[in-house]
C-alpha cells in the first residue's frame, strides 16, 4: 500500500514541477533554433536541434513504456506467478509472488542458487535469453537485483 501512495504523491508531484519546465521548453525551442541558425550562420543548425529534441522525446517516451511499464508489469506478473513456480521448480521458498521482483529475477534466482529446474523452467530461461538478445538474462536480473539492493542498502539506509 505505501508503494501505491508513494506512487501517486511522486506522479503529482512530478506533473506539478515538471510539466512548467516542459510547456516553457516547448514554446522556447520552437524559437532558439531558428535563431541560433541566423547566429552561427548555419542554416542546418536548427533542423540538428528539432531532430536531437524529437530523438530525445521518442527515446524518453520509449526508456518510460519500458521501465515504468514493461518492468512493472513483468513484477506484477511475478507477483501473480506462483503457478510459474510450480511449473517449473520443486522448490516452494522461491521469490516466486513477491514484489519488486521480475519473472526473470525469480527464474534468476533458481539458477543462481542452483536449485532444481525442471525442463520447462531451462526453456523458460533460454526463452528469456532468446527475448532479451542476452546470453544469461534470468540469471543476470537476479544478479543485477542484488546488486541494486547493496547499493541502496549501502548509500540510502546508511549501513
Amino acid at each position: 500500500m505505501k508503494e501505491l501512495i508513494r506512487g501517486i504523491v511522486t506522479c503529482i508531484l512530478s506533473l506539478i514541477v515538471f510539466t512548467p519546465v516542459i510547456l516553457i521548453g516547448l514554446v522556447f525551442n520552437i524559437v532558439y533554433p531558428v535563431f541560433m541558425g541566423f547566429k552561427e550562420k548555419d542554416f542546418l543548425l536548427p533542423f540538428r536541434i528539432y531532430w536531437r529534441l524529437i530523438d530525445g522525446t521518442l527515446a524518453t517516451i520509449g526508456n518510460m513504456l519500458y521501465d515504468g511499464f514493461s518492468i512493472k508489469w513483468d513484477e506484477l506478473g511475478n507477483v501473480w506467478g506462483e503457478w510459474i513456480e510450480d511449473s517449473i521448480t520443486t522448490t516452494e521458498q522461491t521469490s516466486f509472488g513477491e514484489k519488486g521482483i521480475t519473472i526473470s529475477a525469480s527464474v534468476g534466482f533458481l539458477e543462481y542458487e542452483k536449485l532444481p529446474l525442471f525442463p520447462r523452467g531451462k526453456t523458460l530461461s533460454k526463452v528469456l535469453n532468446w527475448a532479451f538478445r542476452e546470453k544469461r538474462h534470468a540469471i543476470g536480473s537476479w544478479e543485477k537485483l542484488i546488486a541494486y539492493k547493496e547499493i541502496e542498502d549501502k548509500n540510502l539506509k546508511g549501513k
